[in-house]
Parts: structure tokens; sequence; C-alpha cells
């Protein structure tokens, strides 16, 4: 509907429109209904990114979960490890437990705070892994080529993406309540879109001018039309095949 109107109000075809003196005259309330529309077209737009974000932090509270076990345990494995050698390094692993406890005081409870406190504790474990424990998360291996300090880091950097995230929600909460247009009052503005196309479809059916001219004009319309309707066939037949036999 919007492409069809928006095709008929562009600088090149408005002119066109005009000129043609059946359907000329409805030309404000192609402007009208075709505004409505796409009022109601940006409303579901300020939903959408409003749902994105809530992807997207979800997404990020993931990835934040993850690497906060991975360096949590990785960190206690290594405290292990020192305990376990056949002659115990009880000071190098009194140090890693200091350290895990600086970096995660309440433990993993962090993985079940909010997204905010999350990204807060994100930005913490990577300062401290940035300054004073520095040397002991270097000395932790994950894997051959990443750190537990690289974990620290990346963390951190989870976290601050998380907080833009957030942060950008209360924003895109109130333009999606501002835009937002009932079901309702959508499915009237499409009706009304309809009407005012029906009655150009028609005047034009009726025109003296060109051929061309008048082609020009209702080709978009016609094009939309089909398209709909090979949709509504497509829909039917899927049901269709869906449907048990019987």
């Amino acid at each position: 509907m919007i492409s069809v109107s928006a095709h008929w109000l562009d600088p090149q075809h408005k002119p066109l429109f005009l000129s043609i003196p059946e359907v000329a005259p409805l030309i404000g309330r192609v402007e009208t209904v075709h505004a409505g529309l796409v009022a109601a077209r940006d409303g579901d737009s300020s939903a959408s990114t409003l749902r994105a974000l809530g992807d997207e932090a979800e997404s990020l509270d993931d990835r934040h979960d993850h690497l906060s076990r991975a360096l949590f345990y990785s960190m206690l494995a290594a405290q292990h490890y020192e305990l376990g050698k056949h002659v115990p390094n009880e000071a190098k692993a009194e140090v890693i437990e200091s350290a895990r406890e600086a970096l995660f005081p309440e433990r993993l409870n962090i993985v079940s705070a909010s997204y905010q406190a999350e990204a807060g504790n994100a930005a913490q474990i990577a300062k401290l892994a940035e300054g004073e424990l520095a040397p002991v998360l270097g000395a932790i291996h994950v894997d051959k080529d990443t750190s537990a300090k690289d974990v620290a880091m990346q963390l951190g950097d989870t976290g601050k993406q998380l907080g833009a995230v957030e942060n950008q929600k209360p924003q895109a909460a109130a333009e999606a309540q501002k835009n937002a247009i009932a079901p309702a009052e959508v499915r009237k503005r499409m009706r009304a879109w309809a009407k005012v196309a029906g009655t150009i479809l028609a005047n034009l059916d009726e025109s003296v001018a060109p051929a061309a001219m008048v082609d020009a004009i209702r080709a978009p319309l016609l094009a939309a039309a089909e398209k709909a309707t090979a949709r509504r066939r497509a829909k039917r037949a899927a049901k269709a095949k869906q449907a048990p036999e019987g």
C-alpha cells in the first residue's frame, strides 16, 4: 500500500497524477491516507527497535555469563593445580585465590544480576585486570593463546557493550509507546487507503486521458493487488497442506 501511494506522490509522478482530471481532485485524500499508513509503519519500527535492543542485550548477557564462568573457573583450576603439585605452592595458590575473590566477591552470583549490574561489575574486573591483578591473570592460561587477563578484558568489553544497549532502552521504550498505534486503528487506516485506491481505479476506468498516462498511474496499484492475491493463495495452499486428512 505505502509503496503505491509513495509512487503517486513522488516528484516524478505527482505531476502526472495531477494532470489526469478524473483523479487530480483525490490527491489530498491520497496524501492523508498515505501519511496515516506511514505513521503506523513508523510506530512498528519503534517497537522493532526496542525488541532488537532486547535481543542484543540477551545475547551480550549470555556472553558475559560464559566469560565470567571461564574466568572464575580457570582461576579456581589454577589455584588447585598449585595445591596439587608434588610440592604444593600454597603461597601462589593464596595469591590466585585472593585475586579471584577480588574479581568475584560474591562468586558467580553476578550472572544472575541485572544487566546494568553485570555491566558495572565487568568494568571493575577489566580495571583490576589491567592494573594490580595483571601479573596474576597473565600467568594463568585458558588455552594456549588466551590468558585469564585476556578473558577479563573480553568480559570488560562485553559489559561495556551491554551497558550501552541498556542505556538506549528507556528512550527506545518511550519512542515505542509514543508511536504505538492500536491494531484496530491500523486496520481502519488500511481500509481508508483501500477505499481511496478503489475510487482512483474506478475513475481511471472512466478517464479520457491518454492510455499511457492512465496506465502509468494504474500499473503500480494493479501490480500490488496481484502480489497480495498471490500471497493469499500461497497462505491458503500452505494451510491446506497442514490440514489433517480426513
